[in-house]
Formats: structure tokens, sequence, C-alpha cells
């Protein structure tokens, strides 16, 4: 789920891109000299508020409008309204979906109405939790896991001026689905759950933690480039039960375990096949491995580049990745 929300990249209705790949050496690599397909039906992909959801879109867009001649539009939207806009078909597809915030959805729209596709995994598995900088817990060893913050003296190591006499346990985005609310009411920690508003935030909050080693609790996640390049801990949380699998799944607020293991997939709306077969079948082959995606990820959140000139740039250098997605 890797990071900050860019907005105002709808793309052009009927530019197609077929010079994205020209910049290519003459190896083979370019695809320039292969004219695009016949231009089929525009196509939409949503976009959530993470950096991974934007590189993936746009990598796609690239691919497609380059080499199958069809327009690609990018929306910016939160994770629960992606399913109702793939629901009616006013979005064609989403290439991230956290599969454990979103039990509830493939039941009703994917299993039950059949509305949505299943397109297969797009390659990453992921991990949501409770992280600390490294230095926290070498301190404080006791805080590796999550019965160290039921001490109120630890608890208070976190506090700011936000969570006063509790320790404060920091959020990103408010739209992301997070359960850390109820985790930490239904453990009876004293932790003051505070959103910060964005991945940048967290980022930022990471950053300043190191720099000036001071107490940071967060939810993060792997994959992200930033655990490559810093040392982040997971907090160890109750192992997930049957009991918590059935709070989920009856959204009862009663959670109180781990985060599961996240197998990324992506999802369309059932109309796409018959709107786009070609771009269709290139999305339901597209995949990155863990490494890829944190790799793009990290020109947008690291270097500064646009999620579309991020995707560029990684195609430009890959194509005999996503080459494999057309054939």
């Amino acid at each position: 789920m890797t990071s900050i929300r860019r907005k105002g990249h709808l793309a052009v209705a009927g530019v197609l891109l077929a010079s994205v790949l020209a910049a290519c050496g003459d190896d083979g690599s370019s695809s320039s000299s292969e004219a695009p397909a016949t231009s089929g039906a525009a196509i939409t992909l949503a976009v959530n508020p993470w950096t991974g959801s934007a590189v993936n879109a746009y990598v796609a867009k690239a691919v497609i409008e380059a080499n199958l001649g069809s327009p690609v539009e990018i929306i910016d939207i939160d994770e629960n309204a992606t399913w109702v806009g793939l629901d009616d078909g006013s979005i064609d597809a989403v290439l991230e979906v956290w599969p454990s915030g979103h039990a509830a959805d493939y039941e009703t729209y994917i299993t039950g109405k059949k509305s949505v596709l299943d397109l297969g995994k797009l390659g990453p598995a992921a991990k949501i939790g409770w992280y600390v900088p490294k230095f926290i817990v070498d301190a404080h060893p006791e805080l590796a896991t999550w019965e160290g913050f039921k001490d109120p003296e630890l608890a208070k190591l976190f506090a700011t001026a936000e969570s006063g006499d509790l320790g404060q346990f920091t959020m990103g985005d408010p739209s992301y689905v997070t359960y850390d609310e109820q985790i930490i009411a239904n453990l009876g920690l004293p932790l003051r759950y505070v959103v910060a508003g964005t991945e940048a935030a967290l980022l930022t909050a990471i950053d300043t933690s190191i720099a000036d080693q001071k107490p940071v609790l967060m939810q993060f996640w792997k994959p992200h480039w930033k655990q490559l390049e810093v040392e982040l801990v997971e907090v160890k949380l109750p192992d997930i039960t049957p009991e918590c699998e059935a709070s989920l799944a009856a959204a009862d607020g009663a959670y109180a375990c781990d985060y599961p293991i996240d197998e990324l997939y992506k999802a369309a709306s059932a109309g796409l096949e018959a709107k786009n077969a070609a771009a269709f079948a290139m999305l339901s082959k597209m995949t990155l491995t863990t490494e890829q995606q944190s790799e793009i990820a990290g020109y947008v959140d690291r270097d500064g580049l646009t999620a579309e000139a991020a995707a560029k740039k990684w195609v430009d250098a890959n194509p005999d990745i996503w080459k494999a997605w057309l054939a």
C-alpha cells in the first residue's frame, strides 16, 4: 500500500501515447517501431490513495496506450468507493486490492452479484502492521510486542501534545481500511488513535523520529520502499483467531488481532472483456514483483517523480517484462 495520493492525473481522451516507449535504445527494446493495435474502447482505471496503486495504474496506462491504442483514464478514488464504480461499470479495473479489508466486497460483488471479476494476483504479498523504528526496541525490548504497550509508562514514551497522557498511535490516510482503533480499544491499551492524514505524513514522522531519536508508533506496511532504507520493527500483535475472522466478517467492532498477510489482487468490471478484450487480457496477465513495485514507488516518494513519469521510466527500461503481458 505504498503511498501519496496523486491528484489531477486524468488522461486526455483520444490521445494515444505511442511515443511513451520511444526513448528506448536501439537494442531491440523499443516498441516505437511496432504500430499500436487498432484503437479499442477507452478504459478507466482506479487509483486509490497510495503510491503502489498509482504506479500500477500508470504502468498499465503506458503499456495499453502505446501498444493497444486504447485511451486510458485515471480516476483518483478511495478504495471503498472503487467497488461501487466497478459494480456499475463506471470504473473498468483496479489493480491493487488488499483482501483483508474487502472480504465483504468480494462476497457481495464477485461471488454474489458477479458484477465484478477477480483478475488474479498482482504479485506482491503484503502485510499491514504496527511499526516502530528499531532504536525504540533496542532501548525497550518489551515494546517488540503489544503487551509492552500495556504499561502506561512505556506507552507514554509515544505521547504527543495531541495524545496527552496517552501514547499516540499514528494512522495515515483516513480512507484506508483499518482496524487499529478497534485493536487499541479491545486490547485495553493506553494509546490514542490519531490520524495524520496522508502517507506522506507517515514518511515524515519516520524520518523525524529517526533524526531526533523520538519514539513513534504507526500503522505501516510491506512492501514499501521505505522499508529498504530504514530499520523498522513490526510490533507483534495477537495471532489471528477464528473469533477475529468472524469479527471481520460481521464488522462488529470486536477485532483484536494482527492483520493477515494479503495476496494483492486485481479486479475488473464484469463488462470490461466485452468492452475491450485486448485490455482485459493484458490486465489479467499483468504482474509486478514486490521489488519491481517498490522500485517504481521509490521514483515517486523518494525521487519526486509523478506516478506517470515514474511508470514511463520503468516501462522504458523493462520491455522484457511488460511485453509478456501482451503475448
